[in-house]
């Protein structure tokens, strides 16, 4: 009985399992499916390679962290930057920051067609003119000058279409006559009785002087044709077309790239 249970305990598994070694690529047979070298010396030689990569890759780390280290030192002392360099300060893509510059939030000077640089104090300045606001949450009410909740609202593309007037135009307006507003949804929502009264009114008719070329335009703020064409659509500017030549309100233009006053 003792022999039986001896030989019982000490019995190991019969299975054979047929695998490659992973550092020497010879076939060998093994007991477990976990087995992925065929002797403990190819196991060592393995270790040794995996700590020597580990120390090659910290290495390269460290490397790549003190070249990165010494690109903004080297940023942080110009005057002005390039694209990618306004990019790597910000954070963004080099597609971000033409996007603020197409909006007009960040001013840019085209030296070249392929030269655009930015200068230090005017993304210090972009920064500074925007401070986070916290808006509203979208269960807050707005009251009229009566104090009474307003419970009827268009959202911006509904005034646009329905008035015939550009986005900017509308936020312009709502400042000048404080048309109450609230937030939902990330959508800016307005009164509609402050709306109709509001847009309903005949707008003054531009005179002559209150239009301004593209090309003056161009030449006034530094920008591309393309550039420009960016700011018209985005914005829905007013134009009208004289001839072969357009013309925009210098109203709007201005009020979307004149520098932010400090």
């Amino acid at each position: 009985m003792s022999g039986s249970f001896n030989d019982s305990k000490m019995a190991t598994s019969n299975i054979r399992i047929k695998k490659v070694c992973e550092w020497c690529k010879k076939e060998f047979y093994s007991q477990k499916c976990t087995t992925r070298f065929c002797c403990k010396r190819c196991a060592e030689y393995a270790y040794k390679d995996r700590k020597r990569q580990e120390r090659k890759s910290y290495t390269e780390a460290q490397v790549q962290k003190c070249l990165h280290e010494k690109a903004q030192s080297e940023i942080s002392v110009k005057e002005y930057l390039s694209i990618s360099e306004v990019a790597k300060i910000l954070g963004i893509t080099r597609d971000g920051v033409y996007k603020l510059i197409y909006r007009g939030v960040l001013i840019a000077y085209k030296i070249s067609s392929r030269f655009t640089v930015v200068f230090r104090k005017d993304i210090d300045a972009m920064i500074e003119a925007r401070p986070y606001e916290r808006k509203p949450k979208a269960t807050s009410l707005a009251t009229d000058e009566n104090g009474e909740a307003i419970t009827e609202f268009y959202t911006t593309k509904e005034i646009i279409e329905k008035f015939g007037v550009s986005n900017s135009w509308v936020f312009a307006q709502a400042k000048r006559h404080n048309i109450p507003k609230v937030y939902h949804r990330g959508k800016t929502l307005w009164s509609k009785a402050h709306c109709d009264r509001v847009f309903t009114a005949k707008p003054e008719t531009p005179k002559e002087e209150d239009w301004i070329s593209y090309s003056d335009v161009r030449a006034e703020y530094n920008l591309t044709h393309d550039q420009l064409l960016n700011y018209v659509k985005y914005h829905g500017l007013r134009r009208k077309k004289v001839g072969k030549y357009t013309y925009i309100l210098r109203s709007e233009i201005d009020a979307i790239l004149r520098p932010p006053m400090l």
